[in-house]
């Protein structure tokens, strides 16, 4: 039997310390959840990195076993011996007690070469995924790291400032399409890099920012003058993008959906764009706004089959 799962999305910032690590000639141990049984504070796929001097950074058990875990990928490390550990339940570390009594498999890899770090680094810069089978005493295991999710957002004013801040926050990596100055200058105070916004009015930068959409991507529309945002949405419609959104009334979508469909857009492609944008939660400020759309773009991403699709 194989056990399939994607790593979560944090243990993609552990391949560049891993690969940085490696590089220096640090030897590692890159640990992974490959089971549960019972109840977990995190996900299959979570992972852990440790150096051989016992520093680690990431999360498997939410502080229970992290000591010790690291505490045996020295060894792992020292032994050169991959080896899957129970802790919790039925664990001979019978000290080590987890949450509602639940028990879970960790996978301790030391064999990862500084170029097969470089190999899944490079597909990850690519935006490609990259599966990793591993042999396991619960059996064989196929892990998928997927490309840091993206978001693209276009607009203006102190919404897309929001949720520029919330979604680079949250391991996003965030470029936007500024509708003025006063916006671009809202983004650069609030430390975003002024390489990743592009100007409205260059058309050329703008389609060549839509292209980069693919399935791990996501567009937000949060303009107040809608007719500068039809063409984009329209070119983001043509992506693979696992979710496009729009901000506005009911009635401002509706007279969209008008102009997307004057343009040829099909029922079908419209049915894609969520409008008015966001999660309805009585947001009334730009910070809780932004939330409510950065809460239902991840929700999306989550359930998305077009973003998981082509795991395996």
């Amino acid at each position: 039997m194989t056990f399939k799962f994607n790593v979560s999305p944090q243990s993609r910032e552990l391949i560049d310390t891993a690969l940085s690590w490696s590089e220096q000639g640090v030897s590692i141990a890159l640990v992974t959840l490959v089971a549960i049984e019972g109840n977990a504070p995190y996900p299959m796929g979570s992972q852990m990195l440790v150096s051989e001097t016992g520093e680690f950074i990431g999360q498997i058990t939410g502080g229970c076993a992290e000591v010790a875990i690291a505490d045996q990928a020295r060894l792992a490390i020292k032994a050169k011996q991959n080896a899957t550990v129970r802790y919790g339940l039925d664990s001979p570390y019978f000290d080590i007690k987890l949450p509602c009594g639940s028990g879970v498999d960790v996978y301790f890899d030391v064999g990862l070469s500084t170029e097969i770090l470089r190999q899944i680094h490079s597909q990850l810069s690519s935006r490609q995924a990259h599966i990793q089978s591993l042999d396991t005493t619960i059996g064989k295991v196929d892990k998928c790291y997927r490309p840091t999710p993206r978001l693209v957002v276009a607009g203006q004013g102190p919404i897309l400032q929001r949720l520029t801040e919330l979604a680079t926050r949250t391991g996003f990596d965030v470029a936007c399409i500024s509708q003025n100055s006063a916006t671009k200058t809202l983004l650069k105070a609030a430390g975003f890099n002024s390489n990743s916004i592009t100007s409205l009015m260059k058309v050329s930068d703008q389609q060549k920012l839509i292209d980069t959409l693919d399935r791990y991507s996501a567009f937000v529309s949060v303009f107040h003058e809608h007719e500068f945002e039809v063409p984009l949405i329209q070119s983001a419609l043509k992506s693979k993008a696992f979710y496009i959104g729009a901000l506005g009334s009911r009635k401002t979508h509706a007279a969209r959906c008008e102009a997307l469909c004057a343009k040829g857009v099909t029922q079908q492609q419209l049915d894609r764009v969520y409008g008015p944008v966001g999660i309805d939660i009585g947001a009334d400020t730009p910070a809780q706004i932004a939330i409510s759309i950065l809460s239902q773009v991840i929700q999306q991403m989550n359930r998305s089959s077009s973003y998981h699709s082509n795991l395996y």
